[in-house]
């Protein structure tokens, strides 16, 4: 039993995502619940090895298991609930995620014990569904009309947390203006400013993404819009917001060349 005691509790997460007790190279699933006392029992329904912990804590182990361990399963489990945690977590493409945990088992301690986990590893199309899936737990919903657009907290600000993202009011059809209060300076004190729209690589809510450059930094929009509208009358009112959010910099353009 003391031994027993001493050994390291681990919990993973199942297909359905409940949790899962790691004891040693077993795993055990929660049989039932009272107070602070969870029941466990063995993930192999013909098992009847069972353990109880009480607020983490291991207290008392049940009969022995009556089948080989396998400890490649539990290491697959493992990896799966890594690659499910960072498609959560992060913004990199799922199948690079996919390729990247499978590299970490390319090491110079290659064995059949790492043989027989790469065998048990899912292949990326039976699993890249799961994987997707939890991605889409923690973002939100896509907006069907510019008007459910709410852009909020970090998809505002640039990665030194300047406004990046400035509102359009009084502007309909709404539009997303991105750019930042020094990149507004530029254009204001800019002789002549270069617009010109794509349609290629625009959102599908909006017909054009249209970019403002100066004569000095031709290359480098200094801002960018996404409209609903591709007019010639509406795409001069792209400058009446940056006049807004620079009044003490009021644009002294001579010249605009626009193409729509």
């Amino acid at each position: 039993m003391a031994n027993a005691q001493v050994q390291p509790l681990q919990y993973v997460q199942n297909k359905f995502g409940r949790d899962s007790l790691v004891l040693g190279v077993h795993r055990y699933r929660v049989k039932n619940k009272r107070n602070n006392r969870v029941y466990w029992r063995c993930t192999i329904p013909a098992c009847p090895s069972t353990v109880n912990t009480h607020e983490g804590h291991l207290v008392k182990m049940g009969p022995p298991h009556n089948h080989q361990a396998n400890q490649s399963k539990i290491e697959v489990i493992k990896i799966m609930q890594t690659m499910k945690q960072r498609a959560r977590n992060e913004v990199t493409p799922i199948q690079a995620i996919y390729e990247e945990e499978l590299v970490k088992l390319r090491t110079p301690e290659w064995n059949d014990d790492t043989k027989q986990i790469v065998e048990q590893l899912p292949t990326y199309y039976s699993c890249k569904t799961s994987l997707y899936h939890q991605r889409e737990l923690d973002r939100p919903v896509l907006p069907k009309t510019t008007i459910d657009i709410d852009l909020q907290d970090e998809w505002c600000l640039t990665t030194t947390r300047q406004q990046f993202l400035l509102p359009s009011d009084n502007i309909y059809p709404p539009m997303l203006i991105f750019s930042t209060t020094n990149n507004l300076t530029h254009l204001a004190a800019a002789n002549t400013i270069f617009c010109d729209g794509t349609f290629y690589s625009c959102p599908t809510l909006f017909h054009q993404l249209y970019s403002s450059c100066n004569d000095r930094w031709f290359y480098v929009p200094t801002s960018v819009c996404s409209t609903a509208r591709k007019r010639p009358g509406h795409l001069l009112t792209l400058l009446q917001p940056h006049t807004r959010h620079r009044p003490t910099t009021p644009v002294t353009t001579s010249t605009r060349n626009t193409v729509y």
